[in-house]
């Protein structure tokens, strides 16, 4: 029987044992931790890696919306009056004497600035009248895609090796 460890405390077996590679050392009891110390055996550990991903920023983009002018040129179709004289003759079994002497209207008709009776055409054309209006024409968004890509990662482990020396045997290494 090993007295040694019968006088240690807990806490100082519980160290012994997690010093071994024992995992989960905290929950034995006494007797275990005892019992695990005096049965010989070893335990061998090793570093793994652990790789994971950081999320780290590269680059910001931004969508901005101003105002530019641009000449712009329509063709639009546009109407006017004109006017055209048409004479008509008159046939000669439509033509009849004049019995009104006033046909020709007053003498005081005649006399005016204008020369006599005037009988008035107005003319209209179109112009182009030029206005504008806000129509929405399109919507732009920006949109994250996420693509994946494979990368390999190296990085330095270390490893217990274990050399087992038994009388009478060539000394052995355990990986």
């Amino acid at each position: 029987m090993d007295t040694h460890l019968d006088a240690m405390s807990d806490d100082q077996l519980r160290e012994r044992v997690h010093e071994a590679g024992v995992l989960g050392a905290a929950e034995l009891s006494r007797d275990e931790l005892i019992a695990t110390l005096r049965d010989g055996a070893m335990t061998r550990s090793e570093e793994r890696l652990v790789v994971g991903a950081d999320v780290v920023e590269i680059g910001r983009a931004r969508l901005r919306k101003h105002v530019v002018t641009e000449d712009v040129q329509i063709t639009v179709t546009i109407r006017r009056e004109e006017l055209r004289l048409e004479r008509e003759p008159i046939p000669s079994h439509a033509q009849s004497l004049v019995t009104d002497p006033d046909v020709f209207g007053t003498d005081e008709a005649f006399l005016t600035p204008d020369g006599g009776t005037i009988f008035a055409v107005t003319l209209h054309e179109e112009r182009p009248v030029v206005t504008t209006e806000i129509v929405p024409v399109e919507r732009v968004r920006l949109r994250k895609v996420i693509h994946t890509d494979q990368q390999t990662v190296s990085g330095e482990v270390r490893k217990e090796r274990i050399e087992v020396q038994v009388p009478g045997q060539p000394p052995a290494t355990v990986d």
